[in-house]
């Protein structure tokens, strides 16, 4: 697990890299909206998890939620940043594929496991109908894939589905997190297995307000 220096550090990087980046590209490529201050500031603006974002570029970078006091976390600014950063400007194409499909997948494949898809399945795989109630809440849209399937867009670029299928007495419940192809242009491996754990514990933490009697991951 990274430590609280690895997070500054890993921000630090970002943000200079960041600093010194063509942004007018950037924002183009990212789907981000544009705006240069009167004092020599950049303010970037796009959706995360449908919430709005600003971007503030200039002696330094702050990433912040644009109508909420409540600080962000160092691993969203991290995800945020990164994500500019690897703008490609490729559409999505509409054809998902698994994180074992994406370049250096198999490597945090395990990882990725432990941080989304097995909490996904501990907590709906036996109720598809809260899975169903909690994607809704937080701006998921049904697609026809598994017994339930629900699409995400966490970022302009960037959509995830949450597939569930239901068992019964003979087959054990199966979850799959899919993600179009087109992300593996625009964020690495690890950045995707944070974002997918991301929605995840949103769902997660949502079932369990609904619900205190679950046994919920941690």
């Amino acid at each position: 697990m990274a430590r609280i220096d690895d997070y500054i550090e890993s921000f630090r990087l970002a943000s200079e890299e960041l600093r010194q980046s063509d942004l007018v590209e950037i924002a183009e490529s990212a789907g981000a909206q544009f705006k240069k201050l009167e004092d020599g500031t950049t303010a970037l603006r796009l959706l995360f998890f449908g919430t709005p974002i600003l971007i503030w570029v200039g002696d330094r970078v702050e990433v912040m939620r644009e109508d909420s006091e409540k600080d962000m976390s160092l691993p969203e600014r991290i995800l945020i940043v990164h994500y500019l950063l690897g703008a490609s400007g490729i559409c999505p194409t509409g054809k998902m594929i698994s994180y074992r499909q994406i370049p250096d997948g198999m490597f945090y494949f395990e990882a990725f496991q432990r941080r989304a898809r097995d909490p996904f399945l501990v907590t709906f795989g036996n109720n598809a109908d809260l899975f169903r109630t909690c994607a809704t809440t937080v701006g998921g849209r049904p697609v026809p894939v598994g017994d339930v399937g629900m699409e995400f867009d966490l970022l302009p670029h960037v959509t995830v589905q949450l597939v569930l299928w239901q068992g019964d007495e003979d087959f054990p419940s199966e979850a799959s997190v899919l993600f179009d192809e087109s992300i593996q242009t625009r964020l690495s491996a690890e950045d995707i297995a944070v974002l997918s754990g991301m929605l995840v514990y949103r769902l997660v933490g949502l079932a369990c307000k609904l619900y205190p009697e679950l046994k919920c991951t941690s």
